[in-house]
C-alpha cells in the first residue's frame, strides 16, 4: 500500500500556491511549478503531523521535512522539532533547535504570527521553557484559532472540555474540536467522538461518535484505531462484528500499540474470527513483549514453557516470566516462584520461591497466597506460623480461592490460627460450603461430615 509520503500530489497544496503562468507569443500559456522550498515543507510536516483533510498521519515523513526545511533556516520547523517532537529526537538536538528558533517564536508571537502563537502557546502549556502558564497559554492558542488553525483548536477544545485556562465551557470545546475534525485533525477528531460517546457538550449520538472515531482511525489515530477495535469486540455502539475488530486491532498493533499487540495475540489463541494460530499468537505476544508489556511477556514465558506456539523452551520461560515480574506482575512472579521451588530453567532455590510468592501473594494473586499460606502452616521454608497461614488463607478465601476456603474451613474448625485458639464451627462451615459450590471435593466430605455431627479433626 503506498505510502502518504509517496503521493505524487504531496505537495499539491503548496504547488497550487506557487504556480508561475506566462503568455507566450504564439498564444496560450505557459505554467511553471516552482519547487517546494522550506515553507512547504514546514506546512506538508505539520498536516501529516496530526493529519489534514485526504491526509493520513506520517510522523516520520513529518519529522523528515521538518529536518530538511529546519536546515535551510526555517525557524518554525526548528520550533517544531524542539516542541512537538519529544520522544522523536534526541533531546541534544531538540535544545539546539530551540536555541535558535525561539527569537523567533518571541518576536512573531507578538506580531500575532499564527505558527508563532501554536509555539509560544505550547511552551506555556507544557511549562517549557517558561513558568507553566495555562491562561497565556489559552491566549496564543486562541490568536491561532481565529486564524484557523487546527492545532490551536484542538488545544483550546481540550482546554475549555478541562477548564484549563479557561473557565469550563464543554459547548465551546464541542465547537473547537469540531473546526479542527473538520480541517481533518485526527485527535480532534477522536476527541469529539469521545463527546459524542459520553453526551459531553452535545446529545450522546452513537452515530457520530463512531463518524468522527472512523475518520481518525483511516488517517492513524491508533487511539481511535484501539476504540474502534474494542466496540466491534463487544458491540458497543455498533454491531457486534468479529473480522472488524481483529481489522483494526491489526492497524493499531502494525502501529506498535502494545496492548493492541497482546490483544491481537489474544485474538489468535481464542480463534477470534477464526484466526486460531498459536504461532501468530505468539508472534504478537513477542512483539509486544520486546515493547515491555508485561502480560505479554508473561504469555510468552507460558508459551515456552508449555510448548504453545513457540518451541518448548524453560529457559526462555524464566526468561520472560522474569522480565513480568520485575514488573509487579503477580502471576508471573507466582510462575517465576513454582520454577524456582521445581527447578525448571533455573537452579533449584526455596528462598528464591518463598520472595517470589510474598511479592506475588503481596500483589493479590490468590494461589501464591494459598502456596504461601500453606508454607506458614506446615512450616515449610518459614518458620512455622498458623496466624500468617490463617492470614493468606483469608486473603485468597476472600478472592473465592477453593483451596483457600477449604483449608480456611480446617483451621477454624480447629481453633487455629485465632487468637484465643477456640474452634468456630459456623464459620468453618460457610468455608466449607463455598469451597464445595466450586466442586472442591475435600470441602464436599467435611461439609457432609460436620451435617452429621461427625467431627472429627481435619488435616491441612
Amino acid at each position: 500500500m503506498k505510502k502518504p509520503s509517496d503521493d505524487q500530489n504531496l505537495y499539491s497544496k503548496a504547488s497550487k500556491r506557487r504556480r508561475l503562468s506566462k503568455s507566450l507569443p504564439g498564444g496560450g500559456e505557459l505554467t511553471l511549478v516552482k519547487a517546494p522550498d522550506s515553507e512547504d515543507h514546514f506546512l506538508r510536516a505539520m498536516e501529516l503531523r496530526r493529519g489534514a483533510e485526504d491526509t493520513v498521519m506520517d510522523e516520520d515523513k513529518a519529522i523528515e521535512l521538518l529536518q530538511q526545511a529546519a536546515s535551510q533556516k526555517h525557524m518554525g520547523a526548528s520550533a517544531a522539532l524542539a516542541l512537538l517532537c519529544e520522544g522523536k529526537i534526541a533531546e541534544e538536538d531538540r535544545q539546539a533547535h530551540f536555541h535558535k528558533a525561539r527569537p523567533w517564536i518571541e518576536k512573531n508571537a507578538l506580531e500575532r504570527d499564527e505558527w508563532a502563537s501554536v509555539f509560544m502557546g505550547t511552551m506555556y502549556f507544557d511549562g517549557r521553557h517558561v513558568a507553566q502558564n495555562y491562561e497565556k497559554a489559552a491566549q496564543y492558542f486562541q490568536t491561532a484559532a481565529d486564524q484557523g488553525n487546527s492545532c490551536a483548536q484542538g488545544f483550546l477544545g481540550y482546554m475549555y472540555s478541562s477548564g484549563q485556562g479557561v473557565l469550563q465551557n464543554r459547548q465551546a470545546a464541542v465547537n473547537y474540536y469540531r473546526a479542527a475534525s473538520e480541517k481533518g485533525h485526527v485527535v480532534a477528531q477522536f476527541d469529539l467522538g469521545v463527546c459524542y460517546t459520553q453526551g459531553r457538550g452535545v446529545p450522546k449520538d452513537k452515530k457520530e461518535a463512531v463518524k468522527w472515531f472512523s475518520l481518525a482511525a483511516k488517517r492513524g489515530d491508533v487511539h481511535a484505531q484501539v476504540m474502534l477495535a474494542k466496540m466491534y469486540t463487544t458491540g458497543n455502539m455498533v454491531e457486534q462484528d468479529e473480522k472488524t475488530a481483529v481489522y483494526w486491532f491489526e492497524r493499531a498493533a502494525n502501529n506498535g500499540h502494545l496492548m493492541s499487540q497482546f490483544d491481537l495475540g489474544i485474538c489468535h489463541i481464542n480463534g477470534f474470527a477464526d484466526t486460531k494460530n498459536y504461532t501468530v499468537a505468539m508472534q504478537w505476544f513477542r512483539k509486544a513483549a520486546e515493547g515491555g508489556y508485561a502480560q505479554a511477556q508473561l504469555d510468552l514465558g507460558i508459551g515456552h514453557a508449555l510448548g504453545l506456539g513457540v518451541p518448548k523452551d524453560v529457559y526462555q520461560s524464566v526468561y520472560w516470566l522474569r522480565m513480568a515480574a520485575d514488573q509487579d506482575n503477580a502471576a508471573a512472579q507466582y510462575n517465576l516462584g513454582r520454577m524456582y521451588e521445581h527447578g525448571h530453567g533455573i537452579d533449584k532455590d526455596e528462598d528464591e520461591a518463598i520472595k517470589w510468592y510474598r511479592n506475588s501473594a503481596e500483589r493479590g494473586n490468590s494461589r501464591a497466597q494459598t502456596n504461601l499460606a500453606l508454607r506458614y502452616a506446615h512450616g515449610r521454608g518459614v518458620t512455622k506460623n498458623m496466624r500468617r497461614a490463617a492470614k493468606w488463607f483469608e486473603r485468597a478465601a476472600e478472592q473465592g480461592d477453593a483451596r483457600a476456603q477449604y483449608n480456611l474451613g480446617v483451621l477454624r474448625q480447629n481453633g487455629w490460627g485465632s487468637w484465643d485458639e477456640s474452634p468456630n464451627l459456623a464459620e468453618a462451615e460457610r468455608m466449607f460450603e463455598a469451597a464445595s459450590a466450586q466442586g472442591y471435593r475435600r470441602a464436599e466430605i467435611a461439609l457432609a461430615a460436620m451435617k452429621r455431627a461427625e467431627f472429627e479433626p481435619e488435616r491441612i
